[in-house]
């Protein structure tokens, strides 16, 4: 009875200290920031928890998953024992059976509307349990089966007896997914309050083998921070993770020494890590100082650009002088029939000098970048000199100049571009009579040396210090004097004809014998200028080649009246037919009624353009072979691509060479067969 007695006093104190345990451990717990035992009970109750969610929520997606399927079997299964049963009554167009089926859909409560569809899709027979939407009329554009949309489930499911399909029918139903969910949840809260009330009793018991070890070492390191004593070590009491704790504790008091070092290995690092910061930032500092040279020279590149323009307007007014000396002697009524042919042909070249300079200003982005496209062609020597003093003929009469010509004595054939070349020269004579006193003298010659074409412009001007002649052709220079001041210029002039001489694979160079010596600027183009001769002293030109003159018919459409008029006459001075139309749908009946061979359309005609009159054009039978030509002001490569787009076969920038048309109609037409 003692020891019964005795055992039964035992109980109750193991009890309290277990009690006692789990107090403290909650005590431990309020204070987690300053004891570990909280936090390891903290860790032992979240791990716990964690835990016990996860494994609920598995379990409750698992459960949620499994019986939404079993839930849509068993309406499909109720969907096929109805479309048995109903089958009869589709079959033998029995409603009021058909009706009575649907009813028997009210003793599940889920059920919230069914209809039975016949074949044609039109509905049959329905229920609707009240409250709820009835099915639609006609049967729902769903897949056939089983669908799922929150908590409302759809079933479509067809009705077939004997491989005939009858009709179909429709079901939909009420899941009560968050009931179950609720329900779920609250077993879930019950078993976690449990779980985690044995963890905290477990996790008494434990306390005192995991957190003693733990607080001896506190105790040491709390003597080690107050009194500085090193020698001091933690008494090592388990073999355990905790005993690997308190040799790791010792040992770090062996390697103060050690920290140290690797403290200053951190601070070197550290310090590098500066170095590379401060280099970074000499980094993005020379960055900034990049992009403010770059936004300069870009500021500087709009500034040429500008300059650009305005010597490129320049130029365009050069041959107006010619061109208006030469409508003077027209006009004159003592001009002579020589005087007056020799008018229209230099009114035929300068307007085709501007029109050349008026497509190069249109490509102006080709020019900025120094991508000019040289327009070479076969052409006497002595016709691009006569060009060139054609345009400076007017400031060197003005000044009151002698020009003096030394051409060559016999006719020298070029394959060159005639436009610049004459530009080349005209800017070195126009340079000239700018930097030469009045009545002073000007010689232009030209000479075959080395096999190499040497042309030279000499003045008696002012002449060049052997400082400013290295800056001659750089963009925008100009020379310092009173006389370059008067006359002003944007300095571009030396530039361009470098430029464009490098283009013909030649040279430009200057000499002087100083201020007020005289200049002499010399250009030199390589053998491959220079054009071969065959066996009867001609140049030879494929293009020359001789052509059977062909005369077919041509309709020209502009709404320019003078413009289609004057270009009808000179295709019929070289032997076309040629009919006129002044408006898109006038060339569209002349075109029909008389079926041409090719037709030179304007784009910018008013009511249709151009454009669609090829369109059309193309869609009638005699155009699919037609030639179809573009005459336009337009002349970007944007607007050739929109042409050819159009269905037009070339595309030319008015004003039009009459020659360069003439073969462009030849070659082409010689290669379509003529309309019939």
């Amino acid at each position: 009875m003692k020891g019964a007695h005795s055992e039964h006093n035992v109980k109750p104190r193991g009890l309290r200290q277990r009690v006692i345990a789990v107090w403290q451990a909650l005590a431990a717990i309020r204070q987690v920031r300053r004891s570990v035992t909280g936090k390891l009970m903290l860790i032992v109750l979240l791990t716990t928890a964690i835990a016990l969610s996860v494994a609920g929520l598995a379990l409750l997606f698992t459960d949620l998953r499994d019986n939404r399927e079993s839930w849509a079997r068993e309406l499909a299964t109720e969907a096929s024992i109805l479309s048995l049963s109903t089958a009869p009554a589709l079959s033998f167009d029995d409603r009021a059976g058909a009706q009575r089926n649907l009813a028997a859909l009210k003793a599940r409560d889920s059920v919230l509307a069914a209809a039975l569809y016949s074949s044609d899709g039109s509905r049959y027979a329905d229920y609707v349990r009240r409250g709820e939407t009835p099915a639609p009329p006609r049967i729902p554009a769903v897949p056939v089966g089983v669908r799922i949309d929150g908590e409302q489930v759809a079933l479509l499911q067809p009705i077939v007896q004997n491989g005939e399909r009858l009709g179909s029918i429709y079901i939909v139903a009420h899941y009560d997914r968050t009931g179950r969910v609720r329900a779920y949840l609250g077993i879930l809260a019950i078993v976690m309050i449990l779980s985690l009330g044995v963890a905290l009793l477990a996790s008494g018991w434990f306390q005192s083998a995991l957190t003693g070890p733990m607080d001896s070492i506190a105790a040491v390191a709390r003597q080690i921070v107050e009194r500085r004593d090193y020698s001091l070590r933690a008494t090592k009491t388990t073999g355990d993770e905790i005993g690997v704790v308190i040799d790791a504790f010792n040992s770090m008091l062996d390697e103060v020494q050690a920290r140290t070092r690797a403290l200053e290995d951190s601070n070197q690092a550290l310090q590098e890590q500066i170095t590379v910061r401060l280099a970074a930032e000499n980094a993005l500092r020379d960055s900034e100082r990049s992009y403010r040279q770059i936004s300069e020279s870009l500021r500087e590149a709009d500034r040429r650009k500008d300059e650009f323009l305005a010597t490129l307007a320049h130029e365009l007014r050069n041959p107006l002088a010619p061109i208006r000396n030469a409508v003077a002697i027209l006009g004159a009524p003592a001009a002579t029939d020589g005087q007056r042919l020799s008018a229209r042909e230099v009114i035929g070249r300068q307007v085709r000098h501007m029109a050349l300079l008026l497509d190069d200003l249109l490509d102006l982005s080709r020019i900025t970048r120094g991508q000019l496209e040289l327009r070479k062609e076969y052409v006497d020597l002595g016709s691009i000199l006569d060009v060139a003093v054609e345009t400076a003929r007017p400031l060197i009469d003005a000044k009151r100049h002698t020009l003096t010509v030394r051409a060559l004595s016999v006719p020298v054939q070029l394959e060159a571009d005639p436009l610049r070349l004459s530009q080349v020269i005209a800017n070195l004579l126009t340079n000239a009579a700018k930097y030469t006193d009045p009545g002073g003298a000007i010689a232009l010659s030209a000479s075959v040396a080395d096999t190499q074409l040497v042309v030279s412009v000499k003045d008696s001007g002012i002449g060049l210090s052997a400082a400013a002649i290295p800056r001659l052709f750089t963009m925008f220079s100009q020379v310092n004097s009173a006389v370059d001041r008067a006359e002003g210029g944007l300095g571009i002039g030396l530039a361009l004809v470098k430029g464009l001489i490098a283009l013909h694979g030649g040279t430009v160079e200057a000499a002087s014998g100083g201020l007020g010596c005289g200049s002499e600027f010399i250009v030199r183009l390589p053998r491959a200028v220079l054009v071969q001769k065959n066996s009867t002293g001609e140049a030879i030109d494929p293009a020359d080649a001789p052509r059977l003159r062909r005369h077919e018919k041509i309709l020209v459409a502009d709404d320019n009246r003078d413009s289609a008029i004057t270009l009808a006459a000179l295709l019929e001075l070289a032997g076309y037919r040629v009919v006129t139309a002044f408006s898109g749908a006038q060339a569209l009946e002349v075109g029909a009624r008389e079926r041409p061979d090719g037709a030179l359309l304007d784009i910018g005609m008013p009511g249709m353009s151009g454009y669609e009159v090829a369109r059309r054009i193309r869609l009638e039978a005699w155009g699919h072979n037609a030639l179809l030509v573009a005459l336009t002001g337009w002349g970007q490569d944007a607007d050739k691509h929109k042409a050819l787009a159009a269905g037009f076969d070339e595309h030319l920038t008015k004003p039009v060479d009459s020659a360069e048309l003439e073969r462009l109609l030849s070659s082409r037409l010689a290669k379509s067969p003529p309309q019939t």
